[in-house]
């Protein structure tokens, strides 16, 4: 049952007014009782959970001008003017994606397997004892992986030693060959868009701890990859909009002023609102560009400083008149980097009659100095020499490159030694009145949409836990 909210508001004025000289007081024009900075899958989540409940009152600000964070949508375009969905960003999910799997029945989307019926291209098969070696690895990694506590990984007896290395050094010193760790290098550049040069040890056991196992990361059949949403991953975030479309504002907030009793998140519009919580939902990184009165703790701020994201690959799609790779008995999925692209993976919809390409093009300083029209090019090209003449019949091509999207910092996070085992503790820890979300944060498939929805549940349930155990208002 919603509370009073008049009378709870009235009461929320006078502790504000009581505390703040009077321009700033009147400055106020938003009154409510929790603010969520941020309207991609975590701060959507938070604010669902927020709405069913139906017993406190909130306000959604987002820097961007949509909905969604780290999924697009975004659509090509047949010879006919029809459209097709494909994702900018996040993409897959697995059948371990419990929350995901129960908000998209909720909403009535839809999701299909991914296509790979056919051969794909890649590396030769290793031989049988480089593959032994391999299953060797995997196993060791899973093995350490599965002694980390969940909610906890930094507490683990040796996460500060894991921590201190990089995940390359760690199998050179366990004397895996340098064949098995090439191998081993290419499958976690393909989930977490960086060298194992540069991802702490300690860091990717955590990734595999979150997901389960290595295998679940890396596989497409029951694995992270299993399925797409037919109407696109940020179908999710445009119909929970719906659901609250006039609690959301398109606005940065600058600042967040905590007086205990109360709180003011100034807009960079100028607007203020007087509430008493705030979630902010994203990338730890992110952070940084808000003003927090008291300041973060010392630990909390060499977290955000230290919190790097991957400059990764700009991933992009391509349509063509007809899926013609399957013609040839291929999948559509290819994992032989070149100078181009590092993999492509067929995103043709259900019951279409265009065939569509994921690509992920190289992040390289080359790639990037190039126009898109040169890029397209350059990847049609390199494409014909996997899939024959017909790749360069491409009807249209789109693309996305997360580095130069504004209020964001590239997509993911692997993070360098001495980050997650000196910081981490932080990392959901509320800072007085403020409480934080987003797939980072999240134990369970972190860095997945299932982490960014799981997390928003929880940041709202320890918000409203908060508010009925304090019941100042």
């Amino acid at each position: 049952m919603m509370k009073n909210v008049e009378l709870s508001y009235q009461q929320l004025n006078d502790h504000a007014k009581t505390r703040l000289n009077k321009p700033l007081f009147d400055s106020i024009s938003e009154v409510t009782d929790i603010v969520i900075v941020g309207a991609g899958l975590s701060g959507l989540a938070a604010a669902k959970q927020l709405s069913d409940g139906n017993e406190y009152q909130f306000k959604v600000y987002e820097a961007k001008s949509r909905v969604g964070g780290r999924t697009i949508n975004q659509a090509l375009k047949d010879n006919r003017g029809n459209e097709h969905i494909v994702d900018g960003g996040a993409q897959w999910i697995g059948p371990t994606h419990v929350a995901m799997h129960d908000l998209i029945k909720e909403l009535r989307l839809n999701t299909f397997l991914t296509p790979q019926v056919g051969e794909s291209l890649q590396f030769d098969a290793p031989e049988p004892p480089l593959q032994q070696e391999l299953n060797v690895l995997r196993a060791q990694l899973n093995q350490l992986a599965a002694h980390l506590p969940m909610r906890a990984p930094w507490l683990a007896r040796s996460a500060k030693q894991w921590d201190e290395i990089t995940a390359l050094q760690w199998m050179q010193r366990a004397q895996f060959s340098p064949e098995a760790i090439q191998e081993l290098d290419y499958s976690v550049q393909t989930f977490l868009a960086a060298s194992i040069s540069e991802i702490s040890f300690f860091y990717l056991l955590f990734y595999i701890r979150s997901a389960g196992s290595i295998e679940q990361l890396e596989d497409l059949n029951n694995g992270a990859q299993d399925s797409l949403i037919k109407e696109g991953a940020q179908s999710i975030s445009i119909e929970l909009r719906k659901r609250i479309n006039a609690q959301l504002n398109f606005d940065a907030v600058v600042s967040v002023d905590d007086y205990e009793t109360f709180t003011l998140v100034t807009l960079q519009s100028g607007q203020v609102t007087l509430c008493q919580k705030v979630i902010f939902a994203m990338m730890p990184s992110l952070l940084k560009n808000i003003r927090f009165s008291p300041a973060l703790s010392t630990e909390k701020l060499a977290l955000i400083d230290n919190w790097n994201t991957s400059v990764g690959s700009i991933k992009a799609h391509i349509l063509f008149n007809r899926p013609f790779w399957r013609e040839q008995g291929l999948s559509g999925i290819s994992f032989l980097p070149n100078e181009a692209f590092s993999s492509t993976f067929d995103c043709t919809r259900t019951n279409s009659v265009a065939g569509a390409l994921t690509v992920f093009v190289n992040g390289s300083a080359e790639m990037r100095a190039l126009t898109v029209t040169e890029r397209r090019e350059r990847i049609l090209s390199q494409l014909s020499q996997l899939f024959g003449p017909l790749a360069l019949e491409a009807i249209d091509y789109v693309e996305m490159d997360w580095m130069n999207e504004p209020f964001q910092q590239g997509c993911e996070s692997p993070l360098n030694v001495n980050v997650l085992s000196n910081f981490g503790k932080v990392l959901r820890t509320p800072h007085g009145n403020v409480y934080f979300c987003g797939t980072e944060t999240a134990e369970v498939w972190s860095g997945y949409m299932e982490g960014a929805v799981t997390a928003g549940y929880r940041a709202a349930g320890e918000v409203e836990m908060a508010l009925n155990e304090s019941r100042i208002i």
